[in-house]
């Protein structure tokens, strides 16, 4: 059923109101808010329609009207819409925020409490995994004239070192050139693309006389042990913040709070909700169980254009999106910006 552009102003206002003050929003109020300059009767009729529409519902009879999932949903298009077009036209360029560097674990879990405190929500933050990470260079460095260290740098400054065996080499130019080829070869690959195409790299190594005094089948299996080690960096997966504030919502009740606790203290709650596309979910629309009152917005940061890893929130679905949309999109900016950075100085 198609709404007017008054039944849409009427709609925004009710949502808004609700959002504000968490009480049912009556025709009067929206008289007094929508700078509408019509009638209460029209309003009302408008609120009729609205509610044959499933936008809003009314909790009782003489009872003001609350927003269902289907007039947030709405609600946060035209938000989006409203900010993209300021957006558009703003000529404002931030400034680089002061990103402590240090510990990527520490820098995470202060990201994730900073958000899940501003928006009131619960945070998980997916680490960047080492096996999507870039090999920015290997370096080779001559120990002695017929052993070598082989040092793998990758975009976050995880490294790893194999020794590899060789013939006699007396120049240090040689294993300047060896160190070229090799980085021709696998430089920008990521640790997973290297570790699948690792036969396909050393059989091209083979094939060139320049680099006979390398043992090549030790190389490969000194690389794949590189890939395994780096690999095994991930620890745990996630950092999670604030389950505490879906657990405090006093709109749900013992029972449910139960439900909501086993379940997001699961695995599968983890594969549900990284499965979710990037995006901006209202209520049911992420299909998480138990979880109907509460909204997830997703979405990536990056190190210089490679997605890294992404941030999740779980919020009231009665929040101020525009908050929680500033917050999110400032903590996803900080935290590419932080890569980048690392990235950039390995």
């Amino acid at each position: 059923m198609d709404i007017t552009e008054r039944q849409k102003k009427v709609l925004y206002c009710i949502v808004q109101e609700y959002i504000n003050t968490k009480a049912p929003v009556s025709s009067k109020r929206v008289l007094e808010n929508a700078a509408l300059e019509r009638s209460g009767a029209t309003v009302r009729n408008d609120m009729n329609r609205l509610m044959k529409a499933g936008y809003i519902y009314q909790p009782h009879t003489s009872a003001g009207r609350v927003p269902t999932d289907k007039g947030l949903r709405f609600y946060v298009n035209e938000l989006r819409k409203i900010r993209d077009e300021i957006k558009s036209k703003s000529t404002h360029v931030e400034t680089v925020a002061n990103f402590p560097m240090g510990d990527m674990e520490k820098v995470l879990t202060g990201a994730a409490k900073l958000l899940s405190s501003s928006t009131k929500g619960m945070v998980v933050i997916e680490k960047p995994s080492p096996l999507n990470l870039r090999i920015k260079r290997i370096v080779i460095t001559p120990v002695s004239r017929n052993f070598s260290i082989a040092n793998v740098v990758t975009s976050l400054g995880l490294s790893s070192s194999i020794p590899l065996q060789h013939a006699e080499i007396d120049s240090g130019e040689e294993i300047t050139h060896i160190e070229e080829v090799l980085n021709k070869l696998i430089q920008g690959l990521t640790l997973n693309e290297f570790r699948t195409k690792l036969k396909d790299i050393f059989s091209k190594l083979n094939n060139l006389n320049s680099i006979n005094g390398f043992e090549i089948s030790n190389m490969s299996k000194g690389f794949l042990e590189i890939t395994e080690r780096l690999s095994m960096e991930s620890y745990e997966d996630y950092i999670t913040e604030g389950l505490s504030n879906l657990l405090t919502n006093d709109r749900i009740n013992l029972r449910k709070l139960q439900n909501i606790l086993a379940y997001v203290s699961t695995d599968v709650f983890y594969k549900d909700l990284l499965e979710l596309k990037n995006d901006v979910y209202v209520g049911k629309e992420h299909g998480l169980r138990f979880l109907d009152d509460f909204s997830v917005i997703i979405g990536p940061f990056y190190a210089e254009n490679n997605p890294i890893g992404r941030i999740a929130v779980l919020f009231d679905k009665f929040s101020r999106y525009d908050h929680v949309f500033e917050s999110f999109e400032f903590m996803l900016n900080r935290l590419t910006e932080y890569f980048t950075i690392v990235s950039r100085n390995v």
